[in-house]
């Protein structure tokens, strides 16, 4: 049987294209086969497209924000997601799940309105007319694989503490200093990892071993200092327990997302130690409410978008990352921000 994509050809005249059978992918049929083989349990469902949109290809961070909205569509309302060089579509979803996936990242593309969602089976040609105009997502990793371990692990061995950790200072929005923090200098792990930094994985990858390579030393550093102690922590171990209150591990924000952190959190709580997450963005604020994130402090960085903002609950709870820009260290004062900078 021959399936055509265009018009209305995607069924043989009275058979309804969601009775076809199931084909199984193939070489050659690539993501068109996966759509159909998809379809037929979708229907009364819906798909959404993620593009890949140039704001997604010059932001990591937004990229990595994008496909955890996705991934949250995904987990609440089921469906298989089909990734092509032209983005990502969440085919077989509950449309409650897409519509919220798409608002959210239309806000997260910078567009007026959400993304489009298709419903199944009335959007059917759309669907197929997508996944046979695309090309399967590349796999820009070598043939061989990732990076074998002693490669990251040689590259980052000879990076000493002093050259990689940076020395900041909390101070509230009245200025008074409120604690420090040592954080690990993303530019000084690119420097070590040379190309594989162009690797965004491979980055949070050497990120997470420093941390867990200088536990030991931050742990100590941070156990009975006065005031806010914040660190880089790893999750792959727990810290020794602190002195007295004020001993903060810094995560990335993506690390909330895990189904171990509840508990990787409750174990770092019994040791003194509280969570703050780190890589909140205009655009972040603009999609969640940081009330709902789990986590003591959150760590924001600067960037004027934030000004359009209305105020953020819990403000206590917001750490500006200033970047040394003087309009950051108003915008913490306006809205009774920690800031955190250079010492």
């Amino acid at each position: 049987m021959t399936v055509i994509v265009a018009g209305n050809g995607l069924a043989p005249p009275g058979l309804p294209l969601f009775a076809l059978p199931v084909p199984h992918p193939a070489p050659g049929w690539g993501l068109l086969a996966a759509a159909l083989a998809v379809l037929p349990a979708a229907r009364g469902r819906a798909a959404l497209l993620l593009p890949d949109h140039p704001r997604l290809g010059a932001d990591p961070a937004r990229r990595r924000m994008a496909g955890a909205v996705l991934q949250e569509a995904a987990a609440a309302g089921g469906g298989t997601p089909l990734r092509a060089q032209g983005g990502t579509l969440l085919l077989g979803t509950s449309e409650a799940s897409a519509r919220r996936a798409a608002a959210a990242l239309g806000t997260l593309l910078g567009q007026a309105t959400p993304l489009p969602v298709w419903l199944l089976p009335r959007d059917a040609d759309a669907v197929l007319g997508w996944a046979a105009a695309q090309a399967p997502a590349r796999d820009d990793r070598p043939a061989s694989g990732p990076p074998p371990p002693g490669l990251l692990h040689a590259a980052l061995d000879g990076l000493s503490a002093d050259a990689v950790l940076r020395a900041e200072v909390l101070r509230d929005a009245a200025g008074a200093r409120r604690g420090q923090r040592l954080r690990l200098s993303r530019r000084a792990v690119a420097a070590a990892l040379g190309p594989l930094a162009a690797d965004p994985d491979l980055l949070a990858q050497a990120m997470e071993r420093m941390a867990a390579r200088l536990r030991p030393g931050l742990a100590a550093w941070a156990r009975d200092l006065p005031g806010l102690r914040l660190v880089p922590l790893a999750r792959d171990a727990l810290p020794a327990p602190a002195l007295r209150p004020g001993a903060i591990g810094v995560l990335p924000l993506a690390a909330a997302a895990g189904p171990d952190f509840p508990g990787f959190r409750a174990r770092l709580a019994e040791r003194g130690w509280a969570v703050a997450l780190a890589g909140l963005e205009a655009a972040t604020l603009a999609l969640a409410d940081p009330a709902a994130l789990p986590a003591t402090l959150l760590l924001l960085r600067w960037s004027p978008a934030l000004a359009a903002l209305p105020p953020a609950p819990g403000p206590d709870r917001l750490v500006l990352e200033t970047g040394g820009d003087p309009a950051a260290a108003a915008f913490a004062r306006e809205r009774g921000l920690l800031l955190v900078g250079a010492a």
